[in-house]
């Protein structure tokens, strides 16, 4: 296993420090290769979850049942040890030979992973979109102080931007924290009350480049993610939310 390697299973695992999640990001939206290996991984996590799951919906082997009924308390002339530390390695043990097959099975189930400060953010809104009075700490008839306030927390500044063209009415904005870091959250509905947010958070590196879009589905929400300037950016709706790299791309042009 490569460094990089080793990297991409530590950032999907939510483990890097805010750096060194923004280098492997910066890497994923540059290298077609690298997010191959991500997308690859995304689905061995997923696929191992779910058999895992199987696993615990089945009834133990009796053998294995035996062999933990047989298991004496205390060893003779041994120091005293729990019976539990016995099981749970039979149990472990158990586990892992029942899912030793499953990367040859056929999968359909959309990954469940974690990502950086991705994995925050769907975490967040799992929670406020579904919010009617309290979807908003500050609303949107005070944006201009959402700007300023969030802005000189988060240290990247921002305009709110206009998305009615896709049917969207700002609500308002909250601050979040996603890993380790303060998020300025922008939030808007849609005319069937759908919400959609916008997320920002100062990147600790500068970027003068056009903005590469990144999608993905995380946790059940469909993200895309780009950089620019001083921040890194995410759109998050629900899975199936239309034209959202089309809002993502008229968010970057005015943010």
């Amino acid at each position: 296993m490569t460094d990089f390697s080793t990297k991409l299973s530590a950032y999907l695992d939510g483990e890097l420090d805010p750096t060194a999640a923004e280098e492997v990001e910066a890497r994923l939206a540059s290298d077609p290769d690298a997010q191959a290996e991500l997308d690859l991984l995304m689905g061995i996590d997923a696929m191992a979850q779910e058999d895992f799951a199987d696993q615990l919906n089945e009834p133990v082997p009796f053998a294995l049942a035996q062999q933990i009924k047989n298991t004496p308390l205390q060893e003779p002339n041994a120091p005293s040890r729990p019976i539990w530390g016995t099981l749970a390695a039979s149990l472990v043990v158990f586990a892992m030979g029942g899912a030793g097959g499953y990367v040859l099975k056929d999968q359909t189930t959309p990954p469940v992973v974690t990502a950086g400060w991705l994995a925050d953010i769907a975490d967040y809104h799992a929670v406020y979109a579904s919010q009617g009075r309290h979807l908003v700490e500050v609303g949107a008839d005070e944006a201009e102080h959402i700007e300023t306030w969030l802005g000189n927390t988060i240290g990247a500044s921002f305009s709110i931007p206009d998305l009615s063209g896709f049917d969207l009415t700002f609500e308002g904005g909250r601050l979040l924290v996603a890993n380790g870091k303060p998020v300025a959250q922008l939030m808007y509905r849609d005319a069937d009350g759908a919400v959609v947010a916008l997320c920002l958070q100062q990147s600790d590196t500068e970027t003068t480049a056009p903005p590469t879009f990144n999608e993905r589905t995380i946790n059940g929400f469909d993200f895309v993610s780009w950089r620019g300037g001083n921040a890194q950016y995410v759109v998050i709706g629900e899975s199936g939310t239309p034209e959202l790299q089309d809002i993502a791309a008229a968010a970057a042009l005015e943010i």
